[in-house]
């Protein structure tokens, strides 16, 4: 079954898509260095597609892009240049989310074994590997911490983001056979001149 995405589906009275509204706001801001992006519409066309799927699979909402849009228009600068995908992901995330991953990477960086624990997404135990779980554990959301928790999870939530890597098996070890490690202790025992009575001992 096809994923409905809210990105490329009619929305509002006049039937129009998220999508290409945010393509075409980012076109009216930054003009000739947004054009300057793309060899040719199919290019930018085939931005547009990567970029509806991936705002959908980080959750941003429209409502929510078109807030930083406005954000992002009010501090524009002539040599701005065009944010990226996870920049633009960044912006429209609240702030909570932000320190809502960060309680929950420093509460399981305690955890025994950080690869058991039952993270909520890769993201968030990429961004706490990179910020250094054993810094995290004593860091606090705010300052230096706050900017490099939020630094650490939006580039992660940009895409480089591998499943949370398996732990390596424990190793088991197999009892040996009992007459074969009598007779080495045996040995051993005889060339240091012991006596073996019953049980080998090596002392």
């Amino acid at each position: 079954m096809a994923v409905k995405n809210a990105w490329t589906r009619p929305a509002g009275a006049d039937g129009y898509l998220p999508i290409v509204m945010l393509r075409q706001r980012l076109a009216a801001m930054y003009g000739a260095r947004w054009s300057a992006l793309f060899a040719d519409e199919s290019a930018m066309i085939a931005w547009q597609d990567e970029a509806a799927a991936f705002l959908y699979a980080q959750g941003v909402k429209w409502i929510w892009m078109r807030a930083a849009l406005d954000r992002l228009r009010s501090s524009l600068k002539a040599d701005s240049m065009p944010p990226s995908l996870g920049e633009l992901a960044a912006m429209c995330r609240p702030e909570a989310d932000y320190k809502a991953a960060f309680v929950e990477a420093q509460r399981k960086a305690h955890a025994p074994d950080a690869l058991v624990a039952d993270w909520s997404s890769p993201a968030v135990y990429w961004a706490a590997y990179d910020f250094g779980l054993s810094s995290i554990r004593s860091a606090s959301f705010r300052g230096v911490g706050k900017v490099r928790w939020i630094e650490c999870l939006a580039r992660r939530l940009e895409g480089n983001c591998p499943p949370i890597p398996e732990r390596p098996p424990e190793k088991v070890y197999a009892r040996g056979d009992v007459a074969a490690a009598k007779a080495a202790l045996g040995g051993l025992a005889e060339m240091l001149n012991q006596k073996v009575n019953g049980k080998a001992v090596v002392r």
